[in-house]
């Protein structure tokens, strides 16, 4: 595909996000409709690329000392001590070409969006009055200031870019490393039809003594592999992921566990108290990277390009934050790395293997190769079969990044093929899996895993997902099941939006879900909604009722804390159940709930359900204890494991449901062999 016919692709895409936004905002055809559509698309993309983790679109522009500021979006990655603000320039296309910007377009943009952060650390400025949600992104912002070392500002275009740029860092800026990068059309063109789930990361290392990083290294590369191994500096180490950081990671096989498990803690005192010895004590890190420049006796690395760290995410992360947080001297600790060249065609293929065979530090299951998992492999193919009911469309699954767009060319390449397809699967019917992980998860009772963000929560939903193995399929009524909760969701959070009464629409909807789990027992009738294709009046009428005061005790509670902050954290779920319990489920909704709940369970899920129900609240409170303690147990599981202690204590008035009482079981496993 050209750039022309990608532009007008995209085009047809901003017009259809803009028309129907699939997060429940308002839409419209307008030039500002159509940029804040093409903003939520562009950093969708950027968080496939792995350049953005969860990012928030929040347009907000005024004028700062005279000039004008901008911003389109922004995110605040924690462990990265990094904010991210993205500023969109949208230009409608001319006769279906893209416009050329040239430097002084771009200069322009990024110096807008540095006013943005200029106007925010000026405690005595004032802007224009914000809306609910740009209130909430200042507040975000300016609270968690001190935290913050990096400023990656990103340029999203629909525009061709005239002079291509690299990657630029500027000097310091109100006490930010400040870098720049640029999104143009033919970058996302790239992008999408590359199938590369990353964006190359290039580091220098040819300012060592001899002209690089002393290695060892096999002489004779076989089928374009090599493989060096070399002693990484700490400091170097956390200097990489202070700049570009999950990003280095995003090929890993798991997250960074907040130092909550043994093997982490033991990382950072190490770190802390015998730095000398970190050598000695830890496994190392794995890298792979689609080339390896030498110095002509390749006894040294000059450059690695298209890196990727695929074990050892957690020394990684836990030497930046030794360093950052707790002020470590890195000094005297070095990282034995192993580097391995990977062509980079190979990379989807090769890279899980030399994951789950190189990774040792903690078991590695085949749950956390996620892309190839049996879960999703198994939805995408019932999703590409299953037409709702009238036949008049499917819901896409997409398993893989950009396969909605990739299946729409394949289909055909004229606007009457593409009108088929959007027929068959409208853009308001794709799911990605973090959605699949936001829906499941916020019905479940985990809002404030949701909260996280959609990659972070997509690895705890995972961790309570089985490997059916490669011929699993839902069933379907499963099926019927998982989209009756994609429908609430998006009715939820439509509605949240509509009523206009709260800076954190996506939070509020989390919660409200939630509520509405707990509140009917989980006993929502998901196939009703499957036959609908839509929210009953009943249950329409119940979330309207229960918006604002889930709303009200969200901002009562909030007082003097950071508001996004307190919505990630489990102790504002707790305390929402309590103050609802005056909320009650009108009877209207009562009378559409699913009856006999219990019954159609499978055999594992039917001896879960017995295993749970045996025990008493105290003895699952030690479970949790423990858990919590030992570190054997993962935040999902702990999750699961305090809600059982929950039941219990109602002396099972509720029972578990399906997943709840399933997952239990492997927990009881865990405790009973390792306690």
């Amino acid at each position: 595909m050209d750039i022309a016919e990608f532009c007008r692709e995209l085009e047809d895409d901003v017009l259809e996000e803009a028309k129907h936004p699939n997060d429940g905002s308002d839409g419209g055809a307008g030039e500002d409709f159509k940029e804040n559509a093409f903003t939520r698309i562009a950093i969708r993309d950027l968080s496939d690329a792995g350049a953005l983790e969860s990012p928030t679109a929040c347009h907000y522009a005024g004028k700062y000392k005279g000039h004008d500021f901008k911003v389109s979006a922004y995110e605040i990655a924690e462990e990265d001590s990094r904010l991210d603000l993205v500023i969109a320039d949208y230009r409608h296309p001319v006769d279906g070409n893209p416009v050329t910007l040239n430097a002084g377009d771009i200069d322009r943009s990024f110096k807008m969006a540095e006013r943005f952060l200029a106007f925010l650390m000026d405690a005595g400025s004032r802007g224009p009055d914000p809306s609910q949600q740009s209130h909430a992104m200042i507040y975000d912002i300016s609270s968690r200031r001190a935290g913050l070392r990096n400023v990656q500002i990103s340029l999203i275009t629909n525009c061709v870019i005239s002079v291509r740029r690299e990657k630029q860092r500027r000097a310091q800026l109100l006490g930010f490393a400040v870098a720049r990068e640029a999104w143009d059309l033919e970058r996302l063109r790239r992008f999408r039809a590359g199938g590369s789930s990353h964006e190359p990361i290039e580091v220098d290392l040819s300012a060592y003594p001899g002209g690089g990083l002393a290695c060892l290294s096999n002489a004779d590369p076989l089928e374009g592999y090599s493989t060096s191994v070399a002693m990484l500096p700490g400091a170097l180490l956390s200097e990489w992921y202070d700049e570009y950081g999950s990003r280095l990671l995003e090929l890993n096989v798991r997250s960074y566990l907040q130092a909550k498990g043994k093997i982490n803690r033991g990382i950072l005192e190490t770190l802390i108290k015998e730095p000398d010895r970190f050598l000695a004590y830890n496994n190392g890190i794995t890298i792979v990277a689609e080339d390896i420049i030498f110095t002509p006796d390749q006894s040294r690395i000059q450059k690695l390009r298209g890196i990727q760290i695929v074990n050892g995410g957690q020394t990684t992360a836990s030497i930046h934050r030794a360093r950052r947080e707790n002020k470590a001297d890195l000094s005297h600790v070095y990282v034995q790395a192993k580097i391995t060249k990977v062509p980079a065609d190979q990379f989807e293929t090769v890279v899980p293997e030399i994951s789950r065979l190189s990774n040792t530090q903690n078991k590695v299951s085949e749950v956390d190769l996620r892309a190839r998992h049996s879960f999703h492999v198994g939805l995408e193919r019932v999703a590409m079969r299953r037409w709702v009911p009238g036949e008049r469309s499917k819901w896409f699954y997409e398993r893989a990044r950009g396969s909605y767009q990739t299946e729409r060319s394949r289909r055909g390449r004229t606007k009457p093929q593409r009108d088929r397809f959007a027929e068959e699967f409208p853009s308001d019917q794709r799911i990605t899996k973090e959605d699949i992980a936001r829906y499941v998860n916020a019905y479940d009772g985990l809002p404030h895993l949701v909260s996280l963000g959609g990659q972070k929560n997509f690895l705890k939903f995972m961790e309570g997902v089985p490997n059916e193995g490669k011929d699993w399929e839902p069933s379907d009524d499963e099926y019927r099941e998982l989209i009756g909760k994609a429908i609430l969701y998006r009715g939820v959070l439509a509605i949240v939006k509509a009523m206009k009464i709260t800076p954190f629409p996506g939070h509020l909807a989390n919660y409200v879900v939630a509520l509405l789990g707990y509140k009917t027992d989980q006993l929502i009738d998901f196939g009703k909604i499957w036959d609908q294709q839509g929210l009953s009046g009943a249950l329409k009428a119940q979330i309207r009722d229960w918006i604002p005061e889930v709303e009200k005790i969200r901002s009562e509670s909030a007082v003097g804390k950071n508001p996004s902050e307190w919505l990630k954290k489990e102790q504002f779920w707790l305390l929402l159940k309590e103050k609802a319990k005056s909320l009650q489920v009108t009877g209207a909704l009562s009378s559409e709930l699913r009856k006999n709940a219990g019954l159609g369970l499978r055999a594992d899920e039917g001896a879960g359900m017995t295993a749970c129900t045996r025990l008493q609240a105290k003895e699952w409170f030690q479970i949790y204890q423990w858990g919590d303690q030992s570190g054997e147990l993962s935040s999902l599981q702990l999750d699961i494991t305090r809600r059982i202690a929950e039941l219990a204590s109602e002396q099972w008035k509720r029972k578990p449901n399906s997943r709840q009482a399933s997952e239990g079981a492997k927990i009881l496993a865990i405790y009973s062999s390792r306690a």
